[in-house]
């Protein structure tokens, strides 16, 4: 008997997958698999959440852009199935505009002895060494991302390339950031992949397999596998496995917006959702949630106490702005990806590297990304965020107003974690409410808090769907 089912004539009740991105939608399918029925809500009128994207004047403009990249076996070939012919190689680049010249990332030692004053140099690598050895004996009592930086920098570099960068992006300094930011989102000098590397030669010696899969717990962002994109962008790849999802009888509604969630003791009965002024209840055997883990745990009606409470007001998010930019020029920026410091964007992508097909020819398309708060008056400015990226970028000698065709201003309320100091204690809180309950499970990256691209979203997905069927009885 599938979930839900009460009796052999009776249609049995879905469970409601919350949110259409890479984690609902492999929820979905793993369930679908399972034989459960399945209903994915989503409150956007597209799939795809942070890895689609938006259309405006007949353009594709992605949160991002995202490529796909995994070693995962079976989720690569779970995608080249879905995708065929229209997955195709990617090759990426990344600059960063620093003291007047660009730096390649992730940072090469090369890059820093060639470009940098002397002085610096040798109080950077002085300052490396010490700080490396000092690891070696005695970690500090208190832990923080600055220490930890400190430690795999040195002061100097710590100083030059994260500390004040980080502040400005984030909005808070690298003091006060649980050390899992800088483990797990920035990654080491190149320098130390050399005896990672030799670490693994070493276990495949002595006859050791690699782990294979994707990791989902403690991920730690690092490109793996080879990329890929579509002349669609990663917007192409959710459209195609909510198509699957559908050929199947999985329905998907879009416009739906999560209300409440119902509760009746440690089960989910409902999920109350709004379409425009109309709001409607709808019966579920269970949910997998992938909204932000904080609203979704406040949504729960009754609500599950003053601690779990306390526990999701503690938890923050990073807001983006986007400003897409249509440019009468075939190719603008000298990497796919360039990074700024003093800009009123921190990173801005040129989709003329990802193959995106874009009319008419001769045109590419640019996004800017300014992180903010909500509260900050850029939030719901589209003017000003016109203004400021169009100005900087003048500046820097990149575009030429008259070679804007058009912008298009467009948000992410809830783009990244923020790892603030004790979040753990606040997201396991979280997390356990969820697992307490009968028939509820929580995926990706807003659903369990955690920085993941987008192979580990769908393996969380994946995961939390098995997790949700074991909980069934029969």
């Amino acid at each position: 008997m599938t979930a839900g089912s009460h009796a052999a004539d009776e249609k049995p009740l879905p469970i409601i997958v919350l949110g259409a991105g890479c984690a609902g939608l492999a929820a979905a399918w793993r369930l679908v698999e399972r034989g459960q029925r399945v209903l994915v809500i989503e409150a956007q009128d597209t799939v795809g959440g942070l890895a689609g994207g938006v259309h405006a004047g007949g353009d594709l403009y992605e949160y991002g852009p995202h490529v796909f990249h995994t070693q995962d076996p079976d989720i690569l070939a779970d995608i080249k199935s879905l995708m065929g012919a229209d997955l195709q190689p990617y090759k990426r680049t990344i600059q960063i505009k620093f003291m007047g010249g660009y730096f390649r990332f992730p940072l090469r030692l090369t890059d820093i002895l060639g470009q940098l004053p002397i002085k610096t140099i040798l109080a950077a690598t002085a300052a490396y060494a010490w700080r490396s050895l000092e690891g070696l004996v005695r970690r500090p009592t208190l832990e923080n991302s600055e220490t930890v930086l400190v430690r795999s920098y040195g002061d100097v570099l710590y100083r030059l390339f994260f500390r004040d960068y980080i502040t400005r992006v984030w909005g808070i300094p690298p003091a006060e950031f649980s050390p899992a930011f800088a483990r797990e989102r920035i990654p080491r000098l190149n320098i130390l992949e050399v005896f990672e590397k030799a670490a693994a030669a070493l276990r495949r010696r002595l006859g050791r397999r690699p782990r294979e899969g994707s990791a989902t717990q403690g991920y730690v962002e690092k490109v793996t596998g080879d990329l890929h994109t579509t002349r669609e962008g990663f917007h192409l790849i959710v459209e195609r496995m909510a198509a699957r999802l559908r050929a199947v009888g999985a329905q998907i509604r879009l416009g739906a917006r999560v209300e409440r969630l119902e509760r009746e003791g440690s089960r989910i009965t409902a999920v109350v959702v709004r379409s425009g002024d109309r709001e409607e209840s709808l019966p579920c055997a269970g949910i997998v949630n992938t909204l932000p883990l904080d609203e979704a745990a406040r949504a729960i009606t009754p609500g599950l106490g003053p601690e779990i409470e306390s526990a999701a007001a503690a938890l923050r998010f990073r807001a983006i702005v986007f400003v897409g930019l249509k440019v009468r020029r075939p190719r603008v920026l000298p990497a796919s990806f360039m990074y700024f410091r003093e800009h009123s964007f921190n990173r801005i992508t040129d989709f003329s590297y990802f193959g995106f097909h874009i009319d008419p020819p001769g045109f590419t398309l640019l996004v800017a990304e300014i992180t903010c708060a909500p509260a900050d008056r850029i939030w719901t400015d589209d003017q000003l965020a016109r203004e400021l990226v169009l100005g900087d970028l003048r500046r820097e000698g990149i575009l030429a107003p008259d070679e804007v065709e058009a912008t298009h201003v467009f948000r992410a309320r809830h783009a990244h974690p923020i790892y603030t100091l004790g979040y753990e204690k606040s997201r396991q809180a979280l997390l356990d409410a969820f697992t307490h309950l009968r028939n509820a499970e929580t995926a990706g990256r807003q659903g369990r808090f955690q920085y993941v691209n987008t192979h580990v979203a769908i393996k969380m997905g994946q995961e939390a769907a098995d997790r949700l069927c074991e909980k069934f009885p029969g």
